[in-house]
């Protein structure tokens, strides 16, 4: 059983309601991916307010689901959606339940500007990820390198390098089995040898207080407790802060997704470096990807106009209709 759908996993007095929520969607062949973490969050919420009621009031639904400072109305828009979905499930367990209401998306799509690192930035970040400090008992200044360089060198979501499984490393063949990903498919994606080697010393060294199976998470705590996504957030903007890049904003980045930006974007110009033909070069990257169509590989196309516009001028009679903005997941 995955440790998202487990009570543990969750605070509150809704702690299992939430495991058994989760258990139930993918029951379905759901993949629910991203809910755990917006439930995790909720149930952090409900428990700093020393609700111990099996109840929803309506003020503690509004209270959750009020927009934030700087927060985008799509991201609020995102959070209730999945709140109303855990709260239709418990009105069915028959708990009493107040819905929040979606305050409606305003002028459409918000601008995204994706961020493409440099190779100096690169080689800062990674640096500093080498340097990063923490108090003992925790794993971070081993695996944070390990992991932002699997991001960066594979291309992964956050949510795919976190969920990957001991029996989902391959690293005699210099192979990952991702599972369960966006659009809830499956798919293959190569390891370099030096990235497998990382990982290899990375597993080897690694302090571990519990007994390894092949259904144990990569990467977790000393413990075996998961790694937070949100965990990973805070981490990667003290590694910026200490590589010395700024952040732009909100909207701007650097995000950890930058990292599979920057990723696409020099392995769609190392290929056509070696004289790939595009037409069969962005197809092969958007099954590495796992993207659902060449659209939406397509749309790494306009993050590197000024970067390396031979590039750009060799994809552009296939991508002319990618969806502006680039890939805001």
């Amino acid at each position: 059983m995955r440790a998202d759908e487990q009570a543990s996993y969750y605070d509150s007095v809704f702690a299992e309601h939430m495991a058994d929520f989760i258990r139930y969607k993918r029951a379905q062949g759901l993949s629910y991916s991203s809910v755990p973490w917006s439930l995790r969050a909720l149930s952090r919420f409900i428990a700093s307010t020393g609700h111990t009621d099996l109840a929803i009031s309506q003020e503690l639904a509004d209270q959750w689901c009020r927009r934030r400072p700087n927060e985008r109305h799509s991201t609020q828009h995102g959070r209730i959606v999945h709140t109303n979905q855990f709260f239709s499930y418990l009105a069915t367990q028959g708990v009493p339940v107040a819905f929040p209401q979606s305050p409606g998306r305003r002028g459409g799509r918000e601008p995204f500007t994706p961020y493409v690192f440099t190779r100096r930035e690169l080689d800062q970040f990674f640096a500093a990820c080498d340097r990063l400090e923490a108090k003992s008992p925790s794993v971070m200044p081993v695996l944070l390198p390990v992991l932002f360089r699997l991001l960066y060198g594979c291309g992964l979501r956050v949510s795919e390098a976190l969920n990957l499984t001991r029996g989902d490393v391959d690293l005699e063949n210099c192979c990952l089995t991702v599972r369960h990903a966006k659009f809830d498919q499956d798919r293959l994606v190569a390891l370099a040898p030096s990235m497998a080697g990382i990982m290899r010393r990375y597993d080897a060294t690694v302090p571990r207080l519990f007994i390894t199976n092949r259904d144990t998470l990569f990467f977790t705590h000393k413990d075996g407790r998961s790694i937070a996504a949100d965990s990973i957030y805070r981490w990667f903007r003290k590694a910026l802060w200490a590589a010395g890049i700024s952040h732009g904003g909100r909207g701007h980045g650097p995000r950890v997704h930058d990292l599979r930006h920057s990723f696409a974007v020099y392995s769609l110009k190392a290929m056509v470096d070696r004289g790939a033909d595009p037409y069969w070069a962005l197809p092969v990257l958007a099954t590495y990807l796992g993207h659902a169509s060449v659209a939406a590989t397509g749309q790494y196309v306009r993050l590197i106009p000024d970067l390396f516009p031979e590039v750009t001028a060799a994809v552009s009679a296939i991508a002319s209709r990618a969806i502006p903005g680039g890939d805001p997941e």
